[in-house]
């Protein structure tokens, strides 16, 4: 991957809007978005994902979008899963049709009152072992010490989606609602910093 993209996207992308902190690690999921909006006749707010043609587009670019939790209708993502704004599943997301969207290592399209329509996993590199500072309560702490110890199944900084303690991926960092950078001998980061809630999603970053 050519880093001066990410530079690139950085430069548009100063900052990642936050998210509700997640309540539940087993059934609450981020979904990744690139703005809100509401259309011409409509009411509330519309989520628009990504119109890029291939998956390697799509990934790249809702990166960078907005972040929000959402509670899914069945234990696994599958075509006909309807997700909510809320843990009761009375507010069913407001998605376009057509556009992508990502939660986790899925890419997917979305039909209000059918659920995900087209849905893709995308495979991703084994876990890698980084090194994080913080946590700190400002978004731009990049000096380290680089102390604490934990896992991705990313690359890339800017695309990792939770964090977890372990190589197998099953205890999820409690993040606290704090930021965090890692070392980038162990990790590209871009000079980007990550918020981490209790149950290890990022719910925000800040390109510094």
């Amino acid at each position: 991957m050519n880093h001066n993209y990410y530079y690139t996207l950085l430069g548009r992308r100063a900052g990642g809007p936050g998210s509700i902190p997640t309540s539940n690690c087993s059934d609450s999921l981020q979904f990744r978005y690139s703005y809100i909006n509401t259309p011409a006749g409509q009411t509330g707010d519309w989520y628009y994902g990504s119109t890029d043609p291939t998956s390697t587009q799509a990934w790249e670019g809702l990166v960078f979008g907005g972040i929000i939790e959402v509670w899914p209708s069945t234990p696994t993502l599958a075509p006909g899963t309807l997700l909510y704004l809320d843990a009761t599943l009375a507010q069913e997301i407001k998605a376009v049709d057509g556009d992508q969207f990502r939660i986790d290592d899925f890419l997917f399209t979305y039909r209000n009152g059918l659920g995900i329509n087209q849905i893709t996993q995308l495979s991703q590199p084994s876990p890698m072992q980084i090194r994080l500072s913080g946590p700190d309560a400002n978004s731009c702490n990049l000096n380290g010490p680089y102390t604490q110890v934990a896992w991705v199944n990313r690359t890339y900084w800017q695309q990792v989606d939770r964090i977890w303690l372990d190589q197998a991926l099953t205890q999820p960092f409690v993040g606290g609602g704090n930021w965090f950078h890692a070392d980038d001998l162990t990790i590209f980061t871009a000079g980007t910093t990550l918020q981490l809630n209790n149950c290890g999603w990022v719910e925000g970053f800040y390109a510094c």
